[in-house]
């Protein structure tokens, strides 16, 4: 009997070892953080256990996925959660769901919220809304505006609080870009008020606005009187026991700075009150608050302003306006439209941009979802528009950012239909091009490319690469513009047709050497040919060597910059047959669709491709033998060039790294 017990201590011994072993301090802390909603602090607790070698459980790595969904960086939640997405069951499975929808995949995310709903993790009638909502985004994939979006080099370092016009520029909130010690609770430095000036259409450099508008907390979201001078603004104060309320206030301008601060008689130390938005005749504000009672998390009410400045006790806008989630950002515009964000009301994904007619007195109704591209599946928000150019404006948005960083976006116009009829030779597209601001698309034959000419060469090696075919389509209907074949320096010279020489012509681009080389596709502008008459380019070819050939088909699916699980599971295929063939060098292709900002989708098909490396190096691949390289939409695998509507499916297709065997190490 002894015996027995001494081996039962020893096992219990063991048992609390594994334990303590299994959950360190720094995991307790990040659990503890992470129950009390402090998920900056919960990620650096997590990401200490991390650095100190320790795996964490599955607990703790959901609890990570989540603190990254909540603060708003989508993309590494959902880097996460597809690691350990066998493991998530009911409310886990429902936040993979809108993290799946929030990066823009509506169908798996319509899959994960069915799976959730029968789980019981989440209520069941936003669950049937989210579902409606992906089915109406992939039915809705098609650019439906007459309008340009594109970004600003003005970047806020954090998640902004919109934008206003004011006298000959705009203001906004912004962090100023400098590390600092102090953050809020999402690791954020505070965010101020900046001001830039607006010269001939573009945004000038920043300056903060006014230095008696600087505080402790975050201030920003702001409106103006249509004199310029009174403006009201939210900014974050303590309350009784040290808990924060967002209030509103408003400021006076005397002619040489801002003052007077005064507190609105509406807020509350039992709510908060935010996103103040006067509307053009100065009569009503309207605000964000979560009082109780509302529809949702975060509604929309409108108080009545006096002639003296004071404000009527506040009215929810209803249900016509707000619904389960938050409605945020509300602007009006000259017309008395309103607009404003949401993520409860029927859309792409995270917030918004809605607009609503007004009815009568407090009363605005008729919903609509502005579509693409003034929307994304990212956060779109603090739309504005121009007071002397109803066709112009801005919106802040991160829809271009890995984590929660927001930039500020132009609006602008495109050619109407009637231009884009003469122009385009009566081709008239679905999907408008986001073509540059100002691009003249009249036929230019001086400054055009009268010739397709380039070298093609072997991704292995570099050697030059004769007779292989090289045919020049029209890629807007297919018709063959110029074919033949590269000589023995592998140089190429078509001669373009007077015809096909205009600014806005796209040409489909098919080069093949059949039973040597894998052949290549790619749709290119006009504009860009001179750079290929310059950079060349490649073919791969096929080795009749099993691991060579397996290596050079190997493609790596992602999505806004993060690799997929089914790219993770290539990587690892590809991490052994490099450790196993150390003199084989690589190329790492990334490539995107032809959606969105050209020289963005350059950027993020580099980046997809420099982390494929950091992940085979982190596998002790030796970096020497990997080069990543970035093509944007210049090689597409289908028929969804730009002016072509595809659905999400087929699009995404386009996004994928591919490998190629780049040489031999001696």
């Amino acid at each position: 009997m002894r015996n027995i017990k001494i081996v039962s201590l020893v096992f219990l011994f063991l048992v609390l070892l594994v334990e303590s072993k299994a959950q360190s301090s720094e995991v307790k802390s990040g659990n503890s953080y992470f129950a009390k909603s402090e998920y900056f602090r919960a990620l650096q607790a997590y990401d200490a256990a991390i650095q100190n070698g320790e795996d964490l459980d599955i607990p703790a790595q959901i609890n990570r996925a989540h603190c990254y969904y909540y603060l708003n960086n989508i993309d590494k939640a959902y880097e996460l959660f597809a690691l350990i997405q066998a493991d998530l069951k009911g409310p886990d499975l429902f936040i993979y769901a809108s993290t799946m929808q929030k990066f823009g995949f509506y169908q798996g995310a319509i899959e994960l919220y069915k799976k959730a709903k029968e789980q019981k993790g989440g209520n069941p009638e936003q669950i049937d809304e989210l579902i409606k909502s992906c089915q109406w985004a992939l039915e809705n994939s098609a650019f439906g505006s007459e309008y340009l979006v594109n970004p600003s080099e003005l970047m806020t370092y954090g998640q902004s609080f919109g934008i206003q016009y004011f006298k000959d520029g705009v203001v906004y909130s912004s962090s100023s870009g400098k590390s600092s010690d102090q953050v809020d609770r999402q690791g954020m430095t505070f965010l101020n008020l900046y001001f830039s000036e607006i010269k001939e259409g573009k945004l000038q450099e920043k300056n903060l606005f006014s230095e008696n508008l600087v505080f402790n907390y975050h201030v920003g979201a702001i409106s103006f009187t249509s004199d310029h001078k009174t403006m009201f603004f939210t900014k974050s104060v303590r309350v009784a026991k040290g808990k924060s309320r967002i209030k509103i206030f408003s400021v006076e301008y005397d002619g040489q700075d801002w003052g007077n601060e005064k507190e609105l008689s509406f807020n509350s130390n039992d709510y908060d009150c935010a996103h103040p938005a006067l509307t053009p005749d100065d009569k009503y504000l309207i605000f964000v608050s979560n009082i109780k009672g509302g529809y949702g998390q975060k509604d929309l009410y409108v108080s009545e302003r006096s002639a003296n400045g004071e404000f009527s006790s506040p009215k929810n806008m209803g249900p016509e306006i707000n619904s389960f989630g938050d409605e945020v950002f509300p602007f009006v515009s000259k017309d008395y439209v309103l607009y404003f964000s949401s993520d409860g009301q029927i859309g792409f994904g995270g917030l918004d941009l809605y607009k609503a007619g007004y009815e009568k007195e407090m009363t605005w109704s008729g919903v609509e979802n502005m579509m693409q591209p003034f929307n994304s599946s990212k956060d779109d928000f603090g739309y504005v528009i121009d007071p002397g150019n109803p066709n112009q404006g801005f919106l802040s948005s991160n829809r271009t950012s890995a984590g929660n960083q927001d930039f500020i976006f132009y609006v602008e116009p495109l050619v109407n239909n009637a231009e884009a009829d003469k122009i385009m030779g009566g081709i008239l597209f679905d999907e408008r091009d986001q073509l540059s601001v100002g691009d003249n698309l009249e036929k230019d034959f001086v400054e055009m490319p009268d010739a397709f000419s380039t070298r093609l060469t072997s991704t292995f090696k570099g050697s030059p690469v004769e007779g292989a075919s090289v045919v020049v389509r029209n890629a807007f209907d297919g018709s063959p513009v110029a074919e033949g074949l590269t000589d023995a320096k592998g140089d190429i010279f078509l001669v373009l047709p007077n015809e096909m020489r205009w600014k806005g012509q796209d040409f489909e681009i098919e080069i093949s050497k059949e039973g040597q080389y894998n052949s290549q596709k790619m749709v290119v502008n006009i504009t860009e040919l001179e750079a290929i008459a310059k950079n060349g380019l490649m073919l791969t070819p096929i080795f009749n060597d099993q691991v060579l050939d397996d290596i050079g088909t190997m493609v790596i699916p992602y999505r806004n910059e993060i690799i997929t699980p089914e790219g993770i599971e290539v990587l690892e295929r590809l991490a052994a047959y490099l450790a196993l063939n150390p003199n084989v060098v690589i190329k790492l292709n990334g490539h995107t669709d032809a959606r969105g900002d050209k020289y963005n989708n350059l950027l993020t098909s580099k980046r997809a491709a420099e982390k494929a490396v950091k992940y085979l190096m982190e596998k002790g691949i030796d970096e020497t033998n990997l080069i990543p390289r970035g093509y944007g939409e210049r090689y597409l695998l289908n028929q969804c060039r730009r002016g072509k509507w595809c659905d999400e499916e087929t699009h995404l297709k386009n996004m994928r790294i591919e490998v190629v065997v780049w040489r031999m190490l001696d």
